[in-house]
């Protein structure tokens, strides 16, 4: 085996059964021109384009990134895992991809020459990667939050993996674009919690090398350039675990271009990136500025149309599970847009129903702040919970709010991607793969059992408990 770090989440496998390409985002931004990589890619070789297979472990744009997937041979052989809904098959077919092949869970294929692959799925968009050659095993779980019976379920059809790759930094908004006037509700999830995750899952797994990877990225639009002084480094993944202890275990930091191969060992590049991290995106923003000015142009004078947005909510709030108020979003989100003359728009769960007004109720959960061009684009492509990943947006979290804010956005991811219609939840397709992750579904009921908050049982879902009680610190 041999691979190369390509960037961010991307991964070029060798084999002697064919070349794996994971998780392609090879150029341009991500999300609205938030994201950006960083460090930066390499020049994109030939072999990348046209891989002998392509492996795609979730729908988020920086890991599906369609102008990067549709720059591949059309003739790779596509591997998905086979999720509850058929949203990532179509989304293949409709890139153009001919052969295209999913993956049940746990479920391992060979590819020959004694390799094999498998997909773990687990929550509703996110899979763990493992490739074994018969000599040396890997690990992919990027930025998986699997964890506990689930993953050692992985341990026990694979052993311990030769290469463990982890995320080990913030992939959503909050807390870094949140304000409060109670400091309580932005400590449910800091940056040590990302430390702590990545320890814990090389401790369940202990893995000859663990690769802090998957939070390759910066944010260089202006909305949001301020935001980079928040993100972990993994040197810091690094050091954490040379402090924690993880016997038996080497992190070893890899950067885009670095590579591996059983004959060679690593090769790694000697330039350090974070030293001076603010330098460097300078220069790179200056690089990036036309397509930043672009972005900017295209958005400008776009507004909301209070219609769309009412129509797209009001089929949010009436497709959510009875008791989705009561338990989760108990409060309104209100939205602020400013070209209207009512321009509180809110969305009540309770009641289910969305209004506008002149004045924010009182009872607010949070003040959601989005440029309206990003708002209306997300509106219109069903993309509404990616603005919380692209970090494009200010949320006002009102005292006892934050639990309501979240299990709002967390919601409407899961309807955005189609779970809640009542085809697929009755669906064959559903109940198989709910079956094969029973382990996951037992462990998730327990999860809800506990005690807390709603958003303290989903901070569960990126912490160990220990953190999450002490807020991470």
């Amino acid at each position: 085996m041999k691979f190369t770090v390509i960037n961010h989440s991307c991964l070029f496998i060798e084999t002697e059964a064919g070349s794996i390409l994971v998780d392609p985002w090879l150029k341009g931004s991500a999300y609205w021109r938030s994201w950006w990589h960083y460090p930066p890619s390499p020049e994109i070789r030939p072999e990348w384009l046209a891989p002998d297979y392509v492996y795609f472990t979730h729908h988020h744009f920086d890991h599906l990134h369609y102008p990067s997937a549709r720059s591949l041979d059309p003739r790779t052989k596509v591997l998905i895992p086979r999720f509850g809904l058929e949203t990532m098959r179509k989304e293949m077919s409709g890139i153009g991809f001919a052969d295209v092949r999913e993956l049940d869970h746990g479920d391992a294929i060979e590819l020959g020459r004694g390799v094999r692959i498998a997909s773990f799925q687990y929550g509703f968009d996110d899979t763990v990667l493992v490739v074994d050659d018969g000599t040396d095993v890997l690990f992919n779980l990027n930025d998986c939050k699997i964890r506990s019976t689930s993953l050692r379920r992985i341990v026990e059809r694979f052993g311990q993996p030769t290469f463990a790759f982890k995320s080990y930094s913030f992939a959503q908004c909050y807390p870094i674009t949140y304000t409060s006037s109670d400091p309580a509700e932005l400590q449910i999830i800091d940056r040590n919690v990302y430390f702590d995750d990545f320890v814990g899952r090389m401790r369940e797994i202990r893995p000859k090398y663990a690769v802090p990877f998957g939070s390759m990225v910066a944010f260089l639009h202006p909305e949001c350039r301020d935001l980079n002084q928040y993100l972990v480094s993994p040197y810091e993944v690094q050091e954490r675990a040379r402090t924690a202890g993880l016997p038996g275990t080497e992190v070893v930091v890899m950067s885009p271009g670095d590579s591996w191969s059983h004959d060679a060992g690593f090769t790694l590049t000697d330039v350090d990136w974070y030293s001076d991290r603010e330098s460097h995106l300078e220069a790179l923003a200056q690089e990036m500025a036309p397509r930043l000015e672009a972005q900017t142009a295209a958005e400008a004078g776009r507004t909301v149309d209070w219609e769309a947005f009412r129509t797209y909510f009001t089929k949010f709030v009436r497709a959510l599970p009875p008791g989705a108020g009561r338990l989760a979003v108990k409060r309104p989100i209100v939205f602020e847009v400013p070209s209207s003359d009512l321009p509180y728009w809110v969305v009540d769960v309770p009641h289910r129903h969305v209004t506008r007004q002149a004045v924010p109720p009182p009872d607010r959960a949070d003040l959601v702040r989005i440029n309206e061009g990003v708002l209306a684009d997300a509106i219109e492509k069903v993309l509404v919970y990616f603005v919380h990943i692209s970090t494009r947006v200010r949320i006002e979290v009102e005292p006892g709010g934050a639990s309501s804010d979240l299990a709002f956005w967390g919601l409407l991811g899961i309807w955005e991607l189609g779970y809640l219609d009542r085809k697929v939840l009755m669906s064959r397709r559903f109940w198989g793969a709910a079956w094969k992750r029973r382990d996951e579904g037992v462990g998730a009921l327990g999860a809800l059992m506990k005690r807390g908050s709603f958003s303290e049982k989903m901070a569960g879902q990126f912490a160990e408990d220990d953190a999450v009680t002490a807020g991470g610190a």
